[in-house]
């Protein structure tokens, strides 16, 4: 996959698919699609985003948690066979951008759209005074077609990225891989921590997630570890390690079933299935160790 990070560059022959794509969920896949199709005809699949929350610009929230960070979704993106990403800077330029400008100057001229793909209640340029209509009466002017799809729902509720991010704030993991698609997931790199699992014959795996990214309540996940091209079974806790550590820096620490290898410095995806329990304070280490056994018994076990 293409992946480009600036606003540079010149396309030719596109379908692309319009949005902020911050859930990636069963709404988001629908426009994936729609542009895959159009590779049939002879054109490249095209994602077309931001670098950052509009928001952060418009508002000055740099602090907004988000469902994926942008290298989750642009792994994501890879592995649903996507051409091209493109990540345009959001600037204070970019927002001012009329409709009418954004449609030439980036969708016709730098993208060279021949199919335009959006939800249903797209907004674009300026203050977000742009929607379908402007893109609809640039058909006949520019040449492109325009696609608009209808909103997803489940259990008669539209699937969206709020939706889901209440989901995720609650631990309700298995309703967010419902309308994702998939299990909520964490990717990224494995980092030293202390080492404790070892020593009590329990290896773990440490990663210290991006602040943005959006983790589900302290507490032990059943979860699945992807390593390469194979998949174990594990346990995780996310959270402060509040028996052993005296710093709380929040992270996701996996002990993985049945592997024994070195993952330092490897990135790991990490899929949380189910919330078993609340993080815990122990008295001891041994009263630690048993309950990580009891954790480890409870999710060797737990149907998948």
């Amino acid at each position: 996959m293409q992946y480009i990070q600036s606003s540079d560059f010149q396309l030719s022959n596109t379908a692309v698919a319009l949005g902020k794509f911050e859930g990636l969920h069963l709404g988001h896949q629908l426009l994936l699609n729609e542009i895959k199709k159009q590779k049939k005809e002879g054109l490249n699949s095209v994602v077309f985003t931001f670098d950052r929350p509009p928001r952060a610009v418009i508002t000055g929230d740099s602090q907004y948690i988000q469902i994926f960070t942008k290298e989750e979704r642009r792994l994501f993106l890879e592995r649903q066979n996507i051409d091209v990403m493109i990540e345009h800077p959001f600037t204070r330029d970019f927002a001012n951008l009329t409709p009418e400008q954004f449609i030439e100057d980036v969708l016709v001229k730098k993208v060279d759209a021949k199919v335009i793909v959006v939800g249903c209640d797209f907004h674009f340029g300026k203050k977000r005074s742009g929607n379908i209509n402007n893109l609809k009466a640039g058909e006949d002017k520019y040449g492109y077609r325009l696609v608009v799809l209808e909103k997803v729902q489940d259990q008669g509720k539209e699937i969206s990225s709020t939706r889901i991010r209440k989901l995720v704030e609650y631990g309700r993991m298995e309703e967010a891989a419902d309308l994702l698609g998939r299990n909520y997931s964490v990717y990224g790199e494995v980092v030293h921590g202390r080492a404790l699992g070892r020593t009590i014959n329990i290896p773990t795996i440490n990663q210290i997630p991006d602040k943005i990214k959006l983790l589900p309540p302290n507490g032990v996940y059943v979860s699945l570890v992807h390593i390469g091209e194979k998949v174990y079974r594990g346990v995780t806790n996310i959270g402060v390690k509040p028996t052993v550590e005296s710093v709380p820096l929040k992270g996701v620490e996996t002990h993985i079933f049945d592997f024994d290898g070195d993952l330092y410095g490897q990135d790991v995806e990490v899929e949380l299935i189910h919330f078993h329990r609340a993080e815990l304070r122990f008295d001891s280490i041994d009263a630690l160790k048993d309950q990580m056994a009891d954790d480890i018994q409870f999710a060797r076990s737990y149907p998948l």
